[in-house]
């Protein structure tokens, strides 16, 4: 077992938001199947009595896995992908159930909340909005990953966001501000500072082949990471499936809810790395990007 994934909100018909312990241990064993060490379960923005509810369930699950305990894959920590982002930026997630960063009683219920989970938290969040770099310095200070994603953030506000303590990029290119010459924005950015670490998708629906390709080639080997963004029917065959309060279509390596959009992913990271290989990419670089590189950039 060998692959690391920062983003996975489920596979194999299993929901990390609503799942209890005997269905994240048959996730576990799925993806330790499919050559996975570890991973961080990764939880779109709901309410707070969903939220508080989902982490009742994964903590003890968190706190009573270990390497080699016979039970799959073990979850490092939590990914919590939102509640803060730019709801211009959200995607498939859900704007409904975003939070408002300017409100403190706000943002302490939710590091109230966040704080009891063992392991190495990582959050995505947007810089940009009201009390946007507040919660960077805040989530810094815990030492939580903090990256940067469903975010409008110009150049200079995301080298702010750096300054108070990120040093990572979501989904890379999706779910940003595009590049623009005299604004470049995350990606620009993003691709230039040192500081920042990235994550891609390497299914080859989120992001262009010559994309990855550039990102390969501007960014160091260490900064440059894959994720799988597995939605819960990762792992099936196509069809539709009830996921998030809504219906998600899988049909031909996508996964898109009723407007359209892509609503996660459904390649894992074994496939990930094969389409890098495919596409010309060191074998040994492609497997770095999935395993070793992941680890350190969450520290775990």
């Amino acid at each position: 077992m060998t692959y690391v994934d920062l983003h996975l909100h489920g596979a194999f018909g299993v929901d990390v938001l609503t799942a209890g312990e005997e269905e994240l241990d048959r996730l576990a064993l799925g993806l330790a199947a499919r050559g996975y060490a570890a991973f961080l379960p990764t939880l779109v923005p709901v309410g707070f009595d969903a939220l508080e509810a989902a982490l009742a369930r994964l903590a003890p699950w968190i706190s009573g896995r270990r390497d080699g305990d016979g039970r799959g894959a073990v979850p490092l920590g939590v990914h919590f992908e939102g509640p803060f982002v730019q709801p211009t930026r959200a995607g498939a997630l859900h704007r409904e159930a975003l939070l408002d960063a300017a409100d403190p009683r706000v943002v302490e219920r939710f590091l109230r909340l966040a704080d009891a989970v063992p392991g190495r938290s990582m959050i995505t969040l947007a810089p940009e909005i009201p009390g946007g770099l507040e919660l960077v310095r805040a989530c810094a200070g815990r030492g939580w990953l903090v990256a940067a994603g469903h975010t409008a953030a110009t150049r200079d506000q995301l080298e702010a966001a750096v300054d108070a303590g990120a040093r990572h990029l979501t989904h890379f290119c999706n779910a940003m501000r595009p590049f623009h010459h005299r604004e470049p924005g995350p990606i620009g950015f993003g691709l230039v500072c040192d500081e920042l670490s990235l994550d891609l998708i390497a299914d080859l629906r989120h992001v262009h082949p010559d994309v990855l390709a550039l990102a390969l080639r501007v960014k160091p080997a260490d900064k440059l990471a894959l994720i799988s963004d597995a939605a819960p029917p990762a792992g099936r065959p196509d069809g539709e499936y009830t996921t998030w309060g809504e219906t998600l279509t899988v049909r031909d390596g996508e996964a898109r809810n009723a407007a359209g959009d892509l609503a996660g992913a459904v390649a894992l990271l074994d496939e990930a790395v094969g389409n890098l290989v495919a596409l010309g990419v060191d074998r040994e670089r492609a497997t770095a990007a999935a395993s070793s590189v992941p680890r350190a950039i969450l520290g775990a």
